[in-house]
């Protein structure tokens, strides 16, 4: 007995050391772990972000997992129906490593997010484009033929090429960066004297950064990026004909740091912290370059120029910067424009010396997503109209003028249009809901993103739901429901007593998909942070919204944002809808632009100069303005007509 018992304990502490590789997706990294580690300590060993505001109790369902291959066991919980653990799904703290497993944290998949665009946008749009739509990028690649050296004519390698260069293009005035002259010698001979140059343009000259077999002279390529709090989105484009050739999007990692600007601000005050935000968004932005590369079957060293936009605080995250002068007194960033940037100075995974640019901030919030969103729009070029550019995001960044002047500023709004923060909230993906209405039968008619099972509302069906509860009164002003009239639609949720949009049984997840009273009210804070920002310009400049000739919206809603949807929650002035233009992803489409054309980069750069900020944080009214749009619409009906009309009917 005593022998047995010797054995079954030897046999349990060789079982206890077993290791076990688990590999997580997308990252593709992968570590050993003892047998019986939970998943979410992997997760947390292998220094990967997710989600678990229980501390790993399996209360909150937030660290989501699916299991691609091996063998697990999952402890069933409340938090996922047994339809969505027969596709794999199971929570990370609740699912024990028992063998080799390949496992995708589906928060950090790519997203098909709706408001990216091809290059159809840049046809049918072209004319209207303060940006230049033409291909000239400040990369190039040159085939060349050398003449084979002798003793009559022994000239340096590089004098050769720089004199080649010179006649087949008229390029006076060449240098050569030092990996190039590291493994120029060789490259030529191995190459017979007949080589493909790529040059990079630096004011009046040209870097060469690569040289490599003529056979490769189509593949040059270029990245086009918009970092947003939120998301991260990302294009290639093709350098030799301006196509853009795949286009693709996921969730900032940096989110498990918080939501908002300010929360990362506050994370990064210690030098640990900011080494891990910055390796947080550069791992996001080298995820996607992977993805596509892979998908485009091209190399990642075949791109050779960067065009980056995003808010001031990621582009000083994205740098390794310190940003926390941002949020203090007077608000001051270490940089507004910067451009001797390259892939190796901040760990992008492209050629190292590819040229990364940063599009120009104007101040602390009003960064360059709005400078490079400007060139999709006739703002920066109008010499007689007065129009508005807003770009909803974690930040709400809004701008006012024409030609002659610009004026500038941004509020928190918050990501609760981008689905964070929103328990039935998700991003413009596939699954989310775009469109919603009411029957008069009380019955809910909706429209998903890639005819699926619903997961959950993008912003625009956000917009739309809160609309509808408002205009047929089963919520009022203050967002509260009026139980003696929507009672048949209330349910018991995590989060208090909500509204049921759909049935389990009809849902991607497989449980009821509903909004509570508190996403209600995060929604209204949103969306009176942004009307009352639009507001207190108006006032700033000293007109009225019915000056405003075209009101450009950009933003990840999807679609299908409903114009009057939005007026009747008082997210949006009353005004004509038909002046209204919804753009999608400006940002990104305006690193688009500049990396296509140099012009479009200087472009940018004289509207950052040209424009006025106005720090919202320094202006005494603005809380008040916040504080009479925090109901739907307004407090003050005579602001929305024609919602007031609809309400009297």
């Amino acid at each position: 007995m005593k022998q047995n018992n010797n054995g079954d304990s030897a046999a349990n502490i060789q079982n206890s050391l077993k290791q076990y590789t688990v590999t997580f997706l997308p990252f593709d990294i992968s570590i050993d772990v003892p047998a019986g580690t939970s998943v979410l300590d992997a997760i947390k060993k292998a220094q990967l972000p997710i989600k678990a505001t229980c501390g790993g109790k399996g209360t909150c369902g937030e660290c989501l997992i699916r299991i691609i291959s091996g063998s697990y066991r999952p402890r069933p919980g409340t938090k996922l129906s047994q339809q969505v653990i027969s596709r794999g799904y199971s929570l990370a703290c609740n699912t024990q490593i028992n063998d080799h497993l390949t496992i995708e944290l589906p928060q950090f998949q790519e997203l098909t997010i709706q408001g990216t665009h091809n290059s159809v946008f840049f046809e049918n749009r072209k004319h209207q484009l303060s940006g230049i739509y033409k291909l000239n990028p400040l990369v190039k690649s040159i085939d060349v033929q050398l003449p084979v050296p002798n003793l009559e004519e022994n000239y340096s390698d590089l004098t050769r090429i720089k004199r080649a260069l010179r006649k087949m293009s008229g390029i006076e005035t060449v240098r050569c960066s030092y990996p190039v002259l590291q493994t120029l010698a060789s490259t030529l001979r191995k190459n017979r004297w007949q080589v493909s140059i790529v040059l990079s343009k630096f004011g009046d000259s040209w870097l060469i950064i690569d040289i490599r077999s003529p056979k490769a002279q189509d593949r040059i390529y270029g990245i086009a990026c918009d970092i947003g709090t939120t998301t991260v989105a990302l294009q290639v484009i093709d350098l030799s004909n301006g196509k853009i050739c795949y286009s693709v999007s996921s969730y900032n990692q940096q989110l498990k740091c918080g939501e908002d600007i300010i929360s990362r601000i506050n994370y990064a005050r210690t030098p640990d912290r900011l080494t891990e935000l910055q390796h947080l968004v550069v791992l996001t932005v080298n995820t996607l370059i992977r993805s596509t590369t892979e998908k485009l079957e091209i190399s990642p060293q075949d791109i050779y120029l960067a065009s980056i936009a995003g808010n001031t605080t990621m582009m000083h995250l994205l740098l390794h910067l310190d940003p926390r002068y941002i949020r203090e007194e007077p608000y001051t960033p270490t940089f507004n424009q910067i451009d001797l940037i390259s892939a190796r100075d901040i760990g992008l995974n492209i050629h190292p010396d590819a040229r990364v640019h940063l599009a120009p901030a104007v101040g602390s919030y009003l960064g360059g997503d709005i400078t490079a969103g400007l060139l999709c729009t006739p703002v920066p070029g109008d010499d007689h109209q007065i129009s508005a550019f807003i770009d909803i995001g974690t930040n709400g960044e809004l701008v006012i003028g024409n030609r002659e002047w610009l004026l500038g500023c941004a509020c928190s709004a918050g990501p609760a249009f981008e689905g964070q923060g929103i328990q039935c909230g998700m991003p413009a993906a596939e699954g989310a809901i775009e469109q919603v209405s009411f029957e008069k039968s009380g019955s809910i008619r909706y429209k998903v993103i890639g005819n699926t099972k619903p997961k959950g509302l993008c912003g625009s069906g956000l917009i739309d739901l809160l609309a509808e509860l408002f205009i047929h009164d089963y919520i009022d002003r203050y967002g509260k429901f009026n139980e003696c009239k929507v009672n048949h639609k209330l349910v018991e949720t995590d989060s208090g007593i909500g509204f049921l949009i759909e049935e389990a049984e009809n849902c991607y997840w497989g449980k009821n998909l509903t909004i509570a009273e508190k996403d209600i009210a995060n929604l209204i804070r949103t969306k009176a942070a942004i009307y009352s920002a639009i507001s207190l310009m108006l006032k700033y400049i000293g007109i009225n919204s019915s000056q405003i000739n075209a009101f450009y919206i950009a933003g990840g809603f999807g679609k299908h944002l409903n114009i009057e949807n939005a007026i009747r929650i008082g997210l949006f002035p009353d005004m004509p809808r038909e002046n209204f233009h919804y753009l999608g992803n400006s940002s990104l489409v305006g690193a688009c632009l500049m990396l296509m054309a140099d012009e479009n980069r200087k472009l940018v750069n004289d509207i950052a100069e040209k424009m006025t900020y106005i720090e919202l944080n320094s202006e005494p009214g603005y809380m008040n303005e916040y504080t009479g749009a925090l109901f739907l619409p307004h407090t003050e009906m005579g602001l929305f007509p024609t919602v007031k009309s609809i309400i009297k009917r």
